[in-house]
């Protein structure tokens, strides 16, 4: 498919704004029963460029590390959380993902797991003292790919001022990854469109 040609025109397309409007990528699907729960999609896909440079990640745990992330979370903070669940709710609101100290994952999935699981915002676990500069960095590339109660996809997978083949190889990364999770592969993909936050969708051919 010819993903950066695509790209390129919806940029090209797309009015001058007073704002980087994002590069969105659609996919229509047909033939899927969405009534099935094993032709349902809810993955975090790591890409291999960015997609925003306004990704959002917490970490909570008094032994991480936090140079590389947007908030840090303290367990006193956290056990307030338990007890005000709409500070949990903003927490989910403002930030992209978190990232726990593993041994704190229990108590936040018997406490908050109603409020974080149904907004697949559950946060990563890792060792207590470890440095997650790394696992922050995956995250900037990540994209949460859901398809559950519709028959279409929407992701941001670049701004419109990135780097063109990088934003196609973003592109090309999602359509693969759909597209050998699906149970008919292409045969389950109507179209495949791109666009900018409020320019003209471009049908990739």
């Amino acid at each position: 498919m010819e993903f950066e040609q695509a790209v390129e025109e919806a940029v090209e397309r797309s009015e001058e704004r007073e704002f980087n409007e994002s590069i969105d990528m659609i996919l229509n699907f047909r033939g899927l029963d969405l009534s099935d729960p094993n032709n349902r999609i809810s993955e975090d896909l790591k890409l291999p460029n960015r997609v925003d440079e306004e990704t959002k990640i917490a970490v909570i745990g008094d032994s991480l590390t936090d140079d590389a992330a947007d908030r840090h979370i303290s367990e006193d903070e956290l056990e307030d959380m338990f007890d005000e669940p709409n500070d949990a709710k903003k927490l989910a609101e403002d930030f992209d993902f978190l990232i726990a100290e593993a041994p704190l994952m229990p108590k936040i999935g018997q406490q908050l797991g109603q409020v974080f699981g149904p907004r697949n915002m559950m946060p990563d676990p890792m060792p207590p003292g470890s440095d997650p500069t790394d696992e922050i960095q995956d995250l900037r590339n990540t994209v949460t790919v859901n398809v559950k109660e519709h028959p279409l996809l929407q992701l941001k997978i670049g701004k419109e001022d990135f780097d063109t083949g990088q934003v196609a190889r973003n592109a090309s990364t999602v359509y693969e990854f759909v597209r050998d999770s699906l149970p008919e592969s292409e045969n389950n993909i109507k179209n495949v469109l791109m666009k900018t936050t409020m320019g003209p969708s471009v049908e990739v051919e």
